[in-house]
């Protein structure tokens, strides 16, 4: 383990983070799934349903994992949906994402909260490969969706 790996910090992610996470987002070029400013508004940092956290390294977030609360269906059940979660490329495959990961299902399991569930397209076989040696696997759950032209 190197140096830079050993100060890897986890923590809470802030609305003050915005600009960071957007330009580690804006630097992986992902054109299609690029988050923008509306969507980390939205997301409400900080707020009372939010999980996400952010990783850092001196003071730089290398980092971040973007999830929050939902009650869904009856009875309402709580769960976390994981939004995205993204390492930059010069700190993979260092265990980073798990670490991340591990954050958010802590912060679950203290709030009784035991589902955690992202949405991941059927083709990303990247994803589909980090999440599941951690334990998620398909769900019972049918997806449906109705699109309308906007």
């Amino acid at each position: 383990m190197n140096n830079s790996e050993q100060n890897v910090k986890i923590r809470p992610m802030t609305r003050s983070d915005i600009h960071e996470i957007l330009a580690l987002d804006k630097k992986l070029g992902r054109s299609k799934s690029s988050l923008t400013y509306k969507d980390m508004v939205t997301t409400d940092p900080g707020g009372p349903l939010d999980v996400s956290f952010v990783a850092e390294v001196n003071g730089t977030i290398i980092g971040f994992a973007i999830a929050h609360l939902a009650y869904v269906m009856i009875p309402l059940t709580g769960v976390c949906i994981l939004h995205s979660i993204l390492v930059d490329p010069d700190y993979q495959n260092r265990g980073i994402g798990v670490q991340l990961l591990g954050r958010i299902v802590a912060h679950c399991q203290e709030e009784g909260i035991g589902t955690i569930r992202t949405l991941i397209e059927e083709q990303n076989e990247e994803l589909i490969r980090f999440v599941e040696p951690l334990g998620f696997r398909r769900s019972n759950v049918l997806n449906y969706d109705k699109t309308f032209e906007g």
